[in-house]
């Protein structure tokens, strides 16, 4: 039951951290539109997703010890979990020192305003604006640390509950900074004003919550490095194989069909990709319960709460794919407006990876949240790599729908490593598996039902 409550806290917490952030892509896009307009929102985009590429340098140790803590703690040990932080906070202020020396050093001698199709004149800015969003991206870095102690409180939905403002937070400085300038550096400044802020109120609440897990000098411990290091590199594969997947067809769309492309691109995939963003409240609304279980060993429970999450996400994608089959155009026209136009079959592309996605997408969530991710990192590099290398062909030769399509690539490729290797996991067997998702699918009801009477008891 404690369980289930967590579970049921974490979903409804992160239900409405999606509905935020729907919300506020519903003003902030047009906001950008209409204040830079189509072509200059479109080099934001591009500019935004090259600073992204840094997160790479966190190597992963904030997601390692974001699952350590919680499973140590359910062990009784809470000793490692005070190591594993103190170390991991360690590295991270380490590497965002290193990062930020850089970030400043090097941008000046990139012409990335070439890249962009700006005049040379607009350099010193372009300069300034990698500059901030790549500290925002260090400074973002010290998150996944103070995550393990929400996740070893089990108040993972007060983290979630806190992150949902953080991107109204990050909307009202970009609209106070658009009624001054439309400066790229300016905006860029806003944002990592925002993200600072994020991390100082994040943290002071991480540790009024578990106090016992707390930074330490003496804690650090050099021979945790390695481990933390290994884990940590396997899960930047994840971020690099994201960059490539998102941020990387957005290059190659900028590349070869230009800046106005890249717009109507970046807008269909943010509409489309609403109903990822509904999986993805269940991989991190069970995330924190599966390492909690697998550090208490109860694979039972592992076992059906995988069966339930990989369920409930089938019937959410395809229930999603087939609304915006029939309603996408109206939301992209009354999101946007007339100043950009979706076309149905263009819409269709955008669709047609999502029944594909959800069969290996849920289930990974139990490769990661074990630190059992090592073949799957692997894996969805190469995948990913084939699909930017896919969205380079295609978009050649089909345009936008052809980038459109190309996620479909690494979804195929994806499918039978990750379902196979998440039963040897929870210890669950193809036929119980499938047995399981058809009982538990007509128990989600009533479970569900009994949940929401507790909750208003």
């Amino acid at each position: 039951m404690q369980v289930k409550k967590a579970i049921f806290k974490n979903v409804s917490a992160y239900g409405w951290t999606r509905i935020s952030v729907v919300l506020v892509r519903l003003v902030q896009v047009p906001l950008i539109l209409l204040a830079l307009g189509v072509a200059d929102y479109g080099r934001w985009l591009v500019l935004s997703s090259i600073s992204t590429w840094l997160n790479l340098a966190n190597i992963g140790f904030g997601d390692v010890a974001a699952n350590e803590m919680p499973m140590a703690v359910a062990a009784g040990d809470f000793d490692k979990a005070k190591e594993v932080f103190s170390t991991t906070l360690a590295l991270i202020t380490v590497i965002g020192i290193i990062g930020a020396i850089l970030s400043v050093v090097i941008p000046p001698f990139i012409p990335i305003e070439r890249f962009l199709d700006f005049p040379a004149s607009r350099h010193g800015e372009i300069t300034l604006a990698v500059i901030w969003l790549s500290l925002a991206i260090f400074v973002s870095f010290y998150l996944d640390a103070f995550l393990g102690r929400y996740r070893s409180a089990r108040k993972t939905h007060v983290a979630i509950m806190i992150g949902s403002f953080f991107p109204w937070i990050d909307l009202l400085a970009i609209f106070i900074t658009l009624q001054f300038t439309k400066s790229f550096s300016a905006m860029a400044l806003s944002l990592l004003i925002s993200i600072t802020a994020r991390v100082i109120i994040y943290g002071y609440i991480s540790r009024r919550l578990m106090p016992d897990i707390y930074f330490s000098l003496k804690l650090v411990q050099v021979r945790r490095f390695k481990e933390l290091f290994r884990k940590g590199l396997a899960f930047q594969a994840f971020p690099l194989g994201n960059a490539l997947l998102f941020q990387g067809n957005l290059l190659i769309v900028q590349a070869i069909l230009g800046p106005v492309a890249v717009t109507i691109f970046g807008t269909a995939r943010t509409l489309v990709r609403t109903i990822a963003q509904a999986l993805e409240m269940i991989n991190q609304s069970i995330w924190p319960e599966l390492s909690y279980l697998f550090g208490a060993g109860d694979f039972v429970k592992i076992a059906r709460l995988h069966r339930i999450a990989v369920g409930v996400s089938i019937i959410v994608s395809l229930t999603g794919a087939f609304f915006l089959i029939f309603f996408g155009q109206t939301l992209y026209t009354f999101w946007l407006g007339k100043s950009l136009a979706l076309s149905q079959h263009l819409l269709i592309f955008f669709l047609l990876p999502i029944p594909f996605n959800v069969f290996w997408f849920t289930s990974s969530v139990v490769h990661m949240a074990t630190n059992q991710h090592e073949g799957l990192a692997k894996r969805y590099l190469v995948a990913t790599c084939m699909s930017a290398v896919g969205c380079v062909v295609l978009s050649y030769l089909l345009g936008i729908e052809g980038a459109a399509l190309s996620t479909l690539i690494a979804d195929i490729v994806l499918i039978p490593y990750v379902l196979k290797k998440s039963l040897v996991l929870t210890k669950d067997t193809w036929s119980d598996f499938k047995t399981g998702l058809l009982y538990e699918g007509k128990m989600a009801p009533v479970t569900i039902r009994n949940l929401v009477k507790r909750k208003m008891k």
